[in-house]
């Protein structure tokens, strides 16, 4: 026995529908804009560029804090300021970067377009969990040169899951030489 064939067109209406209501929602969500007293503007310091710094002078350890600019995701919030250290290496081109309290692994520090930039993965001991288990996040260095201080963003984020929504925290960040 067949079904009927009814039944089809509207189905097919019914997935039309749909998928127009999503495209209107994705659509709004896009031009409307972000007027919340809460919403957070882009750092100005990422904006800046500055020279490389020579890698003599770069390698070692650099010590610094931050101030939160941008939080999203978590239930119980972020910690408004950040102390951090980088063990920056130079045995080749390009040095490496860790941020010691939070990263792990040695990846690459590249100077483009005034910034040195990197990336690398979260330590699983201080990342956000999920049910209780840790979450695979990533960190982001973007810092150009001020003065002999390496001045810009560090944040961190996680994608989502099955289980659990995407994490993002930023943090300005001012880092000396010690």
């Amino acid at each position: 026995m067949r079904p009927s064939s009814r039944a089809r067109p509207w189905v097919l209406a019914g997935l039309v529908l749909a998928l127009a209501a999503v495209v209107a929602v994705v659509v709004a969500a896009l031009v409307v804009p972000d007027d919340r007293p809460d919403a957070v503007p882009q750092p100005s310091a990422t904006a800046s560029t500055g020279a490389a710094i020579p890698r003599s002078e770069l390698a070692g350890q650099w010590s610094g804090e931050g101030t939160l600019t941008d939080c999203a995701g978590f239930d119980e919030g972020c910690p408004r300021t950040l102390t951090l250290t980088l063990m920056i290496s130079c045995p080749q081109d390009p040095c490496t970067v860790t941020p010691v309290e939070r990263g792990e692994g040695h990846p690459p520090l590249r100077f483009q377009d005034g910034r040195y930039r990197a990336a690398g993965p979260v330590r699983a001991d201080v990342g956000p969990t999920c049910t209780g288990n840790p979450t695979s996040g990533l960190w982001h260095l973007d810092l150009a040169e001020q003065d002999g201080r390496l001045v810009g963003r560090y944040s961190e984020s996680t994608v989502q899951s099955f289980d659990c929504g995407a994490t993002s925290v930023a943090w300005d960040v001012t880092f000396a030489r010690t």
